[in-house]
């Protein structure tokens, strides 16, 4: 599977996905994955550029719970990212493959890391609840992760 090339994602802003109505905070400083970032965000949904390519998107993070379905799939669909709310851990790995990391922070969900693409490829971590299946994702460039200390 591939995403989006970097030079399509980098142009990525969260204004061309947000809600009508809904504010889109931009915030310098924001510290996510081991850097900091210029973030454009609707809650904690956002599109970040890290600080050393300030005019490129580099990574990108969606909480469904916090925005209509339709923008959630607007957002992972400009990517070309087939994932939605509520899969579960099995349909994850139907599309993306094997995680190469698995991490648990609160006991009621697990977050999974996989690497999708050969030509651009991007760390996506999948975070799957017990219960309600897929709740959130982070993509991020694997040349702008790269630059960080993870």
């Amino acid at each position: 599977m591939e995403l989006i090339p970097y030079n399509q994602f980098g142009r990525l802003r969260m204004k061309r996905f947000a809600p009508p109505g809904r504010e889109v905070v931009e915030g310098d400083g924001f510290e996510w994955m081991g850097g900091l970032w210029i973030s454009e965000g609707v809650g904690f949904t956002h599109v970040s550029r890290h600080r050393e390519t300030p005019d490129e998107a580099g990574g990108l993070e969606v909480f469904f719970s916090e925005l209509p379905e339709s923008t959630s799939r607007a957002i992972l669909d400009a990517i070309h990212l087939p994932l939605r709310p509520g899969l579960t851990l099995q349909e994850v790995q139907s599309i993306l493959g094997q995680p190469g990391k698995t991490f648990t922070f609160v006991p009621d969900r697990k977050t999974y890391d996989f690497t999708v693409g050969s030509k651009h490829p991007y760390h996506v971590s999948a975070t799957i609840h017990n219960s309600e299946g897929l709740i959130g994702v982070s993509v991020i460039r694997k040349d702008v992760l790269s630059k960080m200390d993870v």
